[in-house]
């Protein structure tokens, strides 16, 4: 069997690796839906809780923001994901910066016959459009935004 050219092939991660690309980055999180999340600074957890993902983004100028159980990433803003399976089968996705890392873990989806918690509706669910005839907004000296699909 031939074998490809090294940098010919494509990566395949199954439960464990980093992910350095983008766009990569932005696919994984982005259906994630409601997660456990904690900031974790010199191996130590400075907050944590839980939260519905409601919007990702790959741009030069929108914040990390997470507020009032709802998350809003914008993957720009870190080195690389790391994909790490722990022992319990619990499947952590680390969103690495030089400073700190903020770790996200899917938590299960309940029946919906059994949920009595009102889940908050992403922005995307508000409209009546898909999610390709989405744009951002773009100032004038905003020419470094990397696309997000």
């Amino acid at each position: 069997m031939k074998q490809p050219h090294p940098d010919q092939q494509i990566p395949c991660i199954i439960e464990n690796g980093i992910v350095y690309g983008l766009k990569d980055i932005y696919r994984i999180i982005r259906d994630m839906g409601h997660v456990r999340y904690a900031e974790v600074v010199d191996g130590h957890i400075r907050v944590s809780g839980e939260g519905y993902i409601m919007s990702v983004v790959a741009n030069h100028h929108s914040a990390t923001v997470i507020a009032n159980r709802r998350i809003y990433l914008n993957v720009c803003g870190f080195d690389y994901l790391n994909i790490r399976t722990e022992a319990d089968g619990n499947v952590h996705f680390e969103l690495v910066d030089a400073c700190r890392l903020l770790r996200l873990t899917p938590t299960a989806d309940l029946n919906p016959e059994d949920n009595t918690e009102d889940k908050p509706t992403r922005f995307e669910e508000y409209l009546p459009f898909e999610q390709e005839e989405f744009a951002e907004i773009h100032l004038d000296d905003d020419d470094d935004f990397i696309d997000g699909d």
